[in-house]
């Protein structure tokens, strides 16, 4: 615009335009004073011309206090570096510096600004962030001698401006009492999807953004900070533009006319989407590993009982005469126990994680074959849609458990729905960089395959959602069932390193999430077929020694008195022990050679595979029969013991004892 253009405006025109220059400058300047990264703007002979709060904070500077020069508050292994910048023009980025007396580690970037005309840098701004204390900050500080610079293509200056529209946020400001946004940051049409033009152009955006559950509580505590003047953090859902929620957390405080009146409400939104969606699962996955902690106990505690009961009604059913009518009787309590057996063989398959054989496989493909079977399984009433990512994703899996995990998950979305409606089976990509720095996260940062099961249905609330993989007993009704094949595939799916999520979609669909990590391709490599089992023959027992001699280590009184009467009708001499620690006591103190170790490997103070390591580094090399209600030990249970060494699940009949004794000596 010309000058003479100006001269032709009417002076309520030009103070206007001029309050408006002046609103946005204060507006923007309150914007860099309230930022947590420390802004430093130095000249050429390197005083410090401006600090914003957080620089202020960090070297102890007060407000209003003269300009310093910037040695001295910086080491002057950094005055080189700024030196170089404002001579050449070149940035210097991710230096790290340590600062005081108390060690503040910095880091610190510099920037050239250059003057209207662009032809020479005229200031420095220096960028410094307090990584005192943050995990995983960086551990190397630059030396007193600085080394050469690395060569990079200068940079033009930064303005305040964009050093905001850059931010991964959005920055928002709302005009008091209207609440309607004057501005938005470009990051609001990436993370919402509305454009800032939006925001600003609908007077009723300010609260249309927030999900109608959360839209109440949300205007009251902006309410409440806007009557009180106190700054407000909170987080929320926000509807996005194509109709799926994202969580935002939100920083606001207000900001002042030139009379002190709040004017303005600003603010600052982040997506923590991702935290809360490992936040969630984590708490799932705390609940279910609690649950499968108390079912694993009760499981070891049931089976000890129901090993006397079985053991003690087969000893009374023998010694009834054949005619006698408590034989009956015998039997009845015989099958109750047999049923007894089951619930606890439920309990440990939900706490259990066994072993798995998993193999390499391309997911698309994978879903592809198993379409056709959950076809079949839905019937014509509910429809069936498969939609693959261009994308494919190899994974570690076994497919059969796969197949599993996802049927067991469409049986269940498909309950609530109605004739005509249908269900979505897709795959995406999904890269976790948050990091919740917890040992039972149940998602570590990297890539994963993402299985999205959608289907129409009533909301879940935040109950049903955290118990929906807790069910460790099936019941009389087919949902029982379904819940508890839910329950074993959730634990399958985190053996494999993943996790399975469920949440509320749009238009109150349910929606499934199965994650698997994925596998970076390896340029020509065909993928590992598996290898095809082969049977060899097992070799023919040998004989069994006579009178062998066999250790009983067993801390329930009433299986030991039991297990000992057996194998004492047999022949063999039995010796035994309460604990571990008498079993140490009794083989360091016979004379003679223990054949064989019977001890359950589940035992207050020491358990049975501790007693049989304590054994070997005594010299002793008996054969070992391992016993136990629940163990946690999947080598146990997938069978992948050395010679000599068996395992026996309790409960047992006396038969199966006696029959795996014998199988155990004649190895």
């Amino acid at each position: 615009m010309e000058r003479t253009d100006l001269d032709q405006w009417r002076g309520r025109e030009v103070a206007r335009l001029l309050a408006l220059v002046e609103t946005q400058r204060r507006y923007y300047q309150e914007i860099v004073a309230s930022m947590p990264v420390g802004l430093l703007v130095l000249s050429r002979d390197l005083n410090i011309l401006l600090a914003n709060g957080a620089a202020r904070k960090i070297f102890g500077l007060q407000s209003g206090e003269s300009p310093r020069r910037m040695d001295t508050v910086l080491p002057a292994s950094l005055l080189d570096r700024i030196e170089d910048v404002l001579r050449t023009g070149v940035a210097q980025t991710g230096i790290i510096v340590e600062h005081g007396r108390d060690k503040r580690r910095l880091r610190v970037g510099i920037l050239a600004m250059r003057s209207w005309d662009e032809e020479a840098v005229e200031e420095a701004l220096l960028t410094m962030e307090d990584l005192t204390g943050v995990a995983g900050a960086p551990a190397e500080v630059i030396a007193e001698t600085a080394p050469e610079p690395p060569v990079l293509e200068a940079a033009p200056a930064v303005s305040t401006g964009e050093f905001v529209e850059n931010v991964d946020a959005i920055v928002w400001g709302v005009e008091l009492p209207s609440m309607k946004f004057v501005y938005a940051s470009p990051q609001a049409g990436a993370l919402l999807g509305f454009a800032p033009e939006h925001w600003t152009s609908h007077p009723s955006f300010w609260l249309d953004r927030v999900q109608d559950s959360d839209r109440d509580w949300v205007a009251r505590s902006y309410q409440r900070a806007i009557e009180t003047g106190v700054p407000i953090a909170c987080e929320f859902q926000a509807i996005t533009a194509n109709g799926n929620t994202v969580w935002l957390r939100e920083y606001a405080r207000l900001l002042p006319n030139a009379e002190g009146e709040p004017r303005y409400l600003v603010g600052i939104a982040v997506d923590v989407t991702e935290r809360r969606m490992l936040e969630g699962q984590l708490l799932q996955s705390e609940r279910v590993d609690a649950v499968a902690r108390l079912a694993s106990r009760m499981a070891h505690d049931l089976n000890n009982m129901l090993m006397i009961l079985t053991g003690y009604s087969e000893e009374l059913l023998t010694s009834l005469p054949a005619g006698s009518t408590l034989r009956a009787d015998v039997q009845e309590i015989l099958a109750a126990t047999d049923r007894m057996s089951g619930l606890t063989s439920q309990l440990l398959a939900f706490s259990r994680r066994p072993a798995s054989s998993v193999t390499e496989m391309e997911l698309e493909s994978a879903l592809a074959r198993f379409s056709p079977r959950w076809s079949a399984l839905l019937g014509t009433h509910v429809g069936l849609e498969i939609r693959p990512s261009a994308e494919t994703s190899r994974v570690r899996a076994d497919a059969a458990q796969l197949e599993q995990a996802i049927t067991a998950i469409i049986e269940r979305a498909r309950q609530p729905m109605h004739a005509g409606e249908k269900i979505v089976v897709e795959t995406s990509q999904l890269t976790v960089n948050e990091d919740l720095r917890h040992p039972n996260a149940p998602l570590r940062p990297g890539s994963y395959a993402v299985t999205s099961i959608v289907a129409p249905g009533l909301p879940l609330d935040g109950e049903a959602k955290a118990a929906m993989f807790e069910c460790s007993l099936p019941g009389k009704e087919p949902w029982d069932d379904l819940a508890a094949a839910l329950a074993r595939a959730y634990g399958i799916v985190r053996q494999w390193g993943g996790d399975i999520s469920v949440s509320n979609g749009p238009r109150s669909a349910t929606v499934f999430r199965l994650f698997l990590p994925r596998l970076e391709p390896v340029a020509g490599e065909a993928p590992a077929e598996p290898a095809m089992a082969v049977e060899t023959p097992a070799p023919a027992p040998e004989p069994q020694a006579a009178l062998a001699t066999i250790l009983v280590v067993e801390d329930e009184a009433g299986i030991r008195a039991l297990v000992r009467k057996i194998l004492r009708r047999q022949g063999y001499e039995v010796l035994e022990a309460a604990n571990g620690q008498d079993a140490l006591t009794l083989c360091g103190d016979q004379a003679q050679r223990v054949d064989l170790l019977i001890t359950d490997l589940l035992m207050p103070q020491m358990g049975g595979r501790e007693l049989v390591e304590r054994l070997e580094t005594q010299g002793h090399d008996m054969k070992v029969l391992y016993v136990s209600g629940y163990t946690d030990d999947a080598t146990v249970y997938s069978g992948d013991l050395p010679p000599g060494t068996a395992f026996l699940q309790k409960p047992f009949t006396l038969g199966s004892l006696l029959d795996k004794v014998k199988e155990v000596l004649a190895q």
